[in-house]
């Protein structure tokens, strides 16, 4: 890979855009906190985006009803300035209605027309206090999104700004994309990098674990190579095995900051460039108490 491949896909100066899937109860109020979590000391612009039923000639709803309904407009106009309101001082935010088929399908509209780098939805409570149950809008995201999506826990409440960027990966193909990714999150915010290895429960021989060198010049070509060099000589970038007897164990076991978040992948049975959320994925969010980046397996711009 190129020393290129790997930059951002917006020009220098310009803000990074981040899509928040907004709707006025606590999953909107979640995602929204998760934007201006990840935009606090970062070049990010928040686009604040409701996405409202489509027009049909079988519903009064939609477009033409909204612009002549009075209480509608007036309702999305409220929601709009407390979505506004909620956004900390010094974070850049817009807010947008648009209509869509279904929400994700809005969001994923607004990702496109905005060049966004990240797509932010919140999780639906869990049971048994569990951090993340996938609903339905985050499902359909997660099985088709071109852009990384980022899950927010029921009830984040971090405010940042982010300090310390995780990646967990494994020995399965993508590694290398996951830690390549995250050492440029890490590295863009001037933050430490940790790297969390599931190798153990891979069960794979020490021999056959590629150097995190190697694998950061495999993603992002030499110039990547030397920042993970330079973060990991200084103390910067750790490394930590994840041990238990089991998955769950060993993700369990591990120590989280307040004012960070973990990069994950997705499976490769995604078609092209979309995610595709995996078993190990799933079991990843259902255990991790921070938010959660998703990132489809060949996307090189996040």
């Amino acid at each position: 890979m190129t020393d290129s491949a790997a930059e951002p896909n917006t020009a220098p100066g310009e803000p990074e855009r981040m899509v928040i899937g907004y709707i006025a109860d606590s999953r909107g109020y979640d995602a929204l906190a998760l934007g201006a979590f990840l935009a606090n000391g970062a070049n990010v612009e928040l686009v604040i985006t409701l996405v409202l039923p489509e027009p049909n000639r079988f519903s009064s709803a939609g477009m033409a009803s909204l612009n002549s309904d009075t209480i509608m407009i007036d309702q999305v106009r409220e929601w709009g300035d407390d979505a506004l309101a909620r956004v900390p001082e010094g974070v850049e935010a817009t807010f947008e209605y648009r209509f869509a088929s279904t929400e994700a399908h809005g969001l994923l509209d607004a990702a496109e027309e905005h060049n966004a780098v990240l797509v932010i939805v919140g999780a639906e409570a869990g049971t048994l206090l569990r951090t993340f149950t996938v609903g339905s809008t985050a499902n359909t995201l997660l099985h088709s999104s071109p852009v990384p999506v980022g899950l927010a826990p029921a009830g984040f409440s971090a405010t940042g700004p982010v300090d310390r960027v995780t990646g967990i990966y494994g020995t399965r193909a993508g590694s290398e994309a996951v830690i390549g990714r995250a050492l440029q999150r890490a590295d863009s915010r001037g933050v430490p990098l940790r790297l969390v290895s599931l190798v153990q429960i891979d069960g794979v021989a020490p021999r056959d674990i590629p150097e995190i060198t190697d694998e950061v010049r495999e993603f992002g070509g030499s110039r990547l190579e030397k920042i993970a060099t330079g973060m990991l000589d200084s103390g910067r970038a750790t490394i930590e095995i994840a041990e238990g007897r089991d998955f769950d164990e060993a993700l369990e076991s591990i120590e989280w900051h307040e004012n960070e978040f973990a990069v994950v992948g997705s499976s490769r049975l995604g078609r092209g460039r979309s995610v595709f959320l995996g078993s190990r994925a799933r079991r990843i969010l259902r255990l991790v108490p921070v938010p959660v980046i998703v990132i489809p397996s060949e996307y090189t711009d996040f």
